[in-house]
């Protein structure tokens, strides 16, 4: 019998290492197509989303006026969801990345005397230096000097520059799910704050818009900013208590002045010139850079 349970057991963990082996293969195919490091798999998933944001668009006013706050959560989903992935391919983004490449063998894993002779880039981020990817799309927009094409995937040789071995990190769909998330959360607080913001109505039109912008900007948004880094540190990344504390010490205030200088033109312009309905998904659109923004701060910490 004892017998009998170990052979159950070897065969379990046998079928169960299968099965992550194909699961890997699965990932570094989906994720091997690359431009510029950024697998094309994101481009994929935003565009999917894309597609389903402007068919949303398009019944928009129709689909709020029978359900607003549904209506909310699909566009927050979306926009969120967008956010994500387009934070991630910046972080994957390298400019010293070859225009286009498939690399389903990770070249970082190669043995040594497979790259002998190579001369390395070491300027390239490792998997958990996403600051470093950030800094490297800085560096492209404002630099017009940079030759890709005198990077080469590893395996073949460029005796006139070095050769770029990217340490590969493939799409997270768990922290896309998680951002999606912590998106159909927000609709609620966006539905209720929005519907409160409206005891200023009675108020001519100029105070009316200043008050809304100035209680969003001295109460919500340090709120929402708080609320998120948490989420962030404890959901997304599984942190701890002591983790996100970390965090807020270290990004809150710098974050929130950042907020200030983007958030009050745009709430201002919104209030004042956005009719009700489409004052969440104004704002909510706004959010995809700016939570793309945070995602990156979020993850670089």
């Amino acid at each position: 019998m004892a017998i009998a349970l170990s052979e159950d057991g070897e065969e379990g963990s046998e079928t169960t290492l299968n099965r992550s082996r194909v699961l890997d293969l699965a990932k570094r195919v989906l994720n091997g197509p690359r431009v510029y490091n950024i697998p094309l798999l994101n481009g994929i998933i935003i565009s999917v989303l894309g597609v389903f944001l402007a068919r949303l668009t398009t019944k928009y006013t129709e689909l709020y006026m029978k359900n607003s706050l549904i209506t909310i959560m699909v566009t927050n989903l979306v926009l969120y969801g967008i956010s994500e992935s387009l934070a991630q391919s910046l972080l994957y983004f390298n400019r010293r990345a070859p225009l286009f490449a498939i690399y389903i063998r990770d070249p970082s894993r190669n043995r040594p005397e497979d790259i002998e002779n190579v001369q390395v880039e070491h300027n390239y981020r490792d998997a958990d230096s996403d600051e470093e990817g950030l800094e490297n799309f800085i560096d492209f927009l404002q630099s017009n000097n940079s030759d890709p094409s005198s990077f080469t995937p590893i395996g073949t040789q460029n005796h006139a520059g070095p050769v770029f071995v990217p340490q590969l990190t493939y799409f997270n769909f768990s922290r896309l799910a998680g951002f999606m998330c912590w998106g159909f959360v927000m609709s609620f607080a966006q539905c209720w704050w929005y519907k409160f913001l409206q005891i200023y109505s009675a108020d001519p039109k100029f105070i009316e818009v200043l008050r809304k912008v100035l209680t969003d900007q001295l109460v919500y948004s340090p709120i929402s900013l708080l609320c998120f880094y948490t989420y962030g540190t404890i959901v997304l990344e599984s942190g701890t208590w002591e983790d996100a504390k970390a965090k807020l010490a270290k990004l809150f205030f710098k974050t929130l002045l950042v907020n200030y200088s983007v958030w009050f033109p745009v709430q201002f312009f919104n209030f004042l010139l956005v009719p009700r309905s489409f004052q969440v998904p104004f704002s909510s659109s706004i959010s995809v850079l700016w939570n793309c923004f945070l995602s990156i701060k979020n993850s670089s910490s």
